[in-house]
């Protein structure tokens, strides 16, 4: 059942999609989706000297912040020497941005990860920053809550 209410931010988190498998990044503290779109300016002499304007292209980033380890002790999760491995080799691969409870808003599509930063302070936990540039459509998808179960999908 979809979640209700106002959601706690520590459900929703950026994984993945390693052969069908949802792989968390780990030691995340904090994640972030933001979608954009290009506004194409119209203004010409009959604007009544108001700027006019009309949609243009979307796009959408991910970033992810977390607590640094080193990837031995992470398991299952994707470490931040396996971010760095798909950044340097520019590999495209499959993000989704979910608290993988039924019925919620599910964010996926294909990615390239574009930034990632280490940060080491002197008697402090090291911490990263990961950024994650969508290419091509972003999907996102939610089962409603029907008898049918149906799922809507809206593909921009």
């Amino acid at each position: 059942m979809a979640t209700t209410g106002i959601t706690n931010g520590t459900l929703i988190a950026i994984y993945k999609d390693v052969s069908g498998t949802l792989t968390k990044i780990a030691n995340a503290t904090s994640n972030d989706f933001t979608i954009t779109k290009d506004m194409i300016e119209t203004t010409n002499k009959d604007s009544a000297g108001s700027k006019e304007f009309i949609a243009g292209e979307y796009g959408y980033t991910m970033s992810v912040e977390g607590m640094f380890e080193e990837d031995a002790s992470v398991g299952a999760l994707l470490s931040w020497k396996e971010i760095m491995t798909d950044l340097m080799a520019g590999t495209i691969v499959t993000i989704v941005m979910t608290s993988n409870v039924s019925g919620d808003l599910k964010l996926s599509g294909s990615a390239l990860f574009s930034d990632l930063k280490l940060t080491a302070p002197h008697n402090a936990v090291s911490t990263f920053t990961a950024s994650i540039q969508g290419t091509r459509s972003e999907e996102h998808t939610s089962e409603l809550q029907s008898p049918c179960n149906l799922v809507c999908r809206l593909l921009l």
